[in-house]
């Protein structure tokens, strides 16, 4: 057999923790106990730069967009001179669906 390869992996370090039990812990809000509900974040509202952002919605009111791909329920609303959108969710976290 040559010796081309060395499979020698010894030389090799990690960087730290590693794998599931790192990524939890670096990120908890993907978990939550047994038998508590996990608290969904309300995301902030999304400024609008041009209507080309817009592209992907269809306006069904005039303060209601649906998103064409998802079929979620926005919100368009005006503040200043400066418009924002931003998804409409239901109690339990859940979009709302057009």
């Amino acid at each position: 057999m040559s010796d081309d390869f060395n499979f020698d992996l010894s030389s090799i370090q990690s960087g730290g923790a590693t794998g599931m039990d790192a990524f939890f812990a670096s990120e908890p809000e993907v978990v939550s106990p047994v038998g508590e509900a996990k608290v969904v974040a309300k995301p902030e509202p999304i400024k609008i730069g041009s209507l080309k952002q817009l592209e992907g919605f269809t306006r069904v009111s005039g303060e209601t967009l649906v998103n064409k791909s998802t079929n979620d329920l926005w919100a368009i609303k005006k503040d200043g001179n400066d418009f924002f959108i931003e998804r409409l969710f239901q109690d339990d976290g859940q979009p709302l669906k057009g």
